[in-house]
């Protein structure tokens, strides 16, 4: 089985790019896998979407492009040999992308994050958009009650496997709205009010990356995404981070670890979810 080298990365978090970071909601990491490491999560999941490697333990959703109203199903295993899925998830059970969302880097900013905790992960996951497809993916954040936790996850590790650019539906994000709290309390998706007053064109920050290149993103960040307007595809790995102690609501299910902490004592960790919790947002991010 190929194994992926850790790429030598140095600790890029200082004051003051975590000041940047806490201030805007997102911070670029730059290179964040080597050519090798690229070369190996890009042919791993094109085998799971070839079905040279079997899917069946993976939540997979094809793209139908367009319409984010009218999604495929998303369930588990292949849904035939075909480049045109929009999501793969339960990636953390396929050793190399386990590798790659255990670097060191990603756990420092857990570790600045939530402290020096157990880490979980609540979803690691493939995103997609097919060469001239691609789903159009509305503003929203990620987080409140409809995802069923008992606390909320912060951080989002977005690596791209291709290079994102404005022609191919890279993210766009409003930097700064993460401080205004999630804007529903079910979260997902803001309303067409919230949008006008919130996501003005003149705010928008287009999120091109090279191939290899992440972004670290708070959840309640808003972001949004285009279809695909190119010959290529736009492929990307996205990691959620979460407090280690987090469960499902109602079955009261766990999450799998990926960082061990040295603190077992309570720390700063993720926003606990209240009943009938609303969050109130401020005027201006």
């Amino acid at each position: 089985m190929c194994m992926m080298r850790r790429m030598d990365i140095a600790n890029r978090f200082t004051t003051a790019t975590w000041n940047d970071f806490e201030r805007d909601g997102y911070l670029r990491l730059g290179r964040t896998l080597d050519r090798d490491g690229l070369s190996a999560l890009q042919d791993r999941i094109d085998a799971y979407m070839e079905q040279r490697l079997s899917g069946d333990r993976l939540m997979m959703q094809l793209d139908l492009g367009g319409d984010y109203a009218a999604m495929a199903e998303m369930t588990t295993g292949s849904k035939g040999a075909t480049l045109e899925y929009r999501k793969i998830e339960r990636l953390e059970t396929d050793p190399l992308f386990l590798t790659y969302l255990q670097e060191p880097i990603f756990r420092d900013a857990c570790v600045r994050t939530y402290g020096d905790i157990d880490i979980a992960i609540m979803r690691a996951m493939f995103m997609n958009k097919p060469a001239r497809k691609g789903t159009l993916l509305p503003w929203h954040q990620d987080g409140g009650t409809g995802w069923g936790l008992d606390r909320h996850p912060l951080l989002t590790v977005w690596t791209a496997l291709d290079p994102a650019t404005i022609a191919n539906g890279c993210v766009q994000i409003i930097p700064g709205s993460h401080r205004l709290g999630l804007l529903s309390e079910r979260g997902h998706t803001i309303t067409q009010e919230m949008e006008a007053l919130h996501c003005r064109p003149e705010r928008i920050v287009h999120l091109e990356l090279d191939a290899g290149e992440s972004v670290l993103l708070h959840n309640w960040v808003l972001h949004r995404s285009d279809v695909n307007r190119t010959d290529r595809p736009r492929r990307a790995f996205s990691c959620c981070y979460m407090d280690g102690r987090t469960r499902q609501r109602t079955s009261g299910t766990t999450y799998p670890i990926v960082f061990r902490g040295s603190s077992r004592a309570p720390a700063a960790a993720g926003v606990p979810v209240q009943d009938n919790q609303r969050c109130e947002p401020s005027t201006t991010p």
